[in-house]
């Protein structure tokens, strides 16, 4: 009875598991076996990570490293391959969940994604969603427990490769936002 315990265990286990990292590339990652691209590596830089309410668009850098699933292929997978869209969801940091509440904003990058390193210029937040926040801190509709105010912006991103197959991949970046210049 023990021996069918640990076993069933295991299965289960091992199901619930296999899902993990969403399929072949990086972690995130999905699509892989379709655009014949394997994304190893997404990640985000930005100048500051403190975000002024009062200034304009905020921009970051998104560096994508991605391969070919099947090295030395005839077949070019990267052969105008594009990231063509990402969802950008402001998730609230734990320590304030009281914190305004910022909508999702998709972007269309159009960015070339070539085999090796890609960097590009996306959006990180735009004007109309930093003067609700800070209308919405000032006009006491949230009441964030801290100012400057963590969220995670959290990129959801989905690139075309040359086959005309989509995938996916996921890339996040620590902000703060507060009104460090307004007057």
């Amino acid at each position: 009875m023990r021996r069918l315990i640990i076993i069933a265990l295991m299965l289960l286990s091992a199901f619930i598991f296999s899902g993990c990292g969403g399929g072949v590339g990086a972690p995130g990652s999905s699509g892989s076996d379709n655009t014949g691209i394997v994304i190893q590596s997404a990640t985000l830089t930005i100048g500051s990570p403190d975000i002024d309410v009062c200034g304009g668009r905020e921009s970051a850098t998104l560096n994508v490293s991605a391969a070919p699933l099947v090295s030395g292929s005839t077949d070019d997978p990267f052969n105008g391959a594009s990231i063509e869209e990402c969802t950008i969801t402001y998730k609230k940091a734990n320590e304030d969940p009281g914190a305004p509440i910022i909508e999702t904003l998709t972007i269309f990058p159009n960015c070339p994604l070539v085999n090796g390193s890609t960097s590009c210029d996306v959006t990180l937040i735009d004007q109309s969603r930093k003067v609700k926040w800070f209308n919405d801190v000032n006009g006491g509709v949230f009441t964030p427990a801290e100012i400057p105010t963590h969220y995670v912006a959290a990129y959801n991103c989905r690139y075309m490769s040359s086959f005309g197959k989509t995938g996916g991949f996921h890339a996040e970046v620590d902000i703060w936002l507060a009104n460090f210049s307004c007057p």
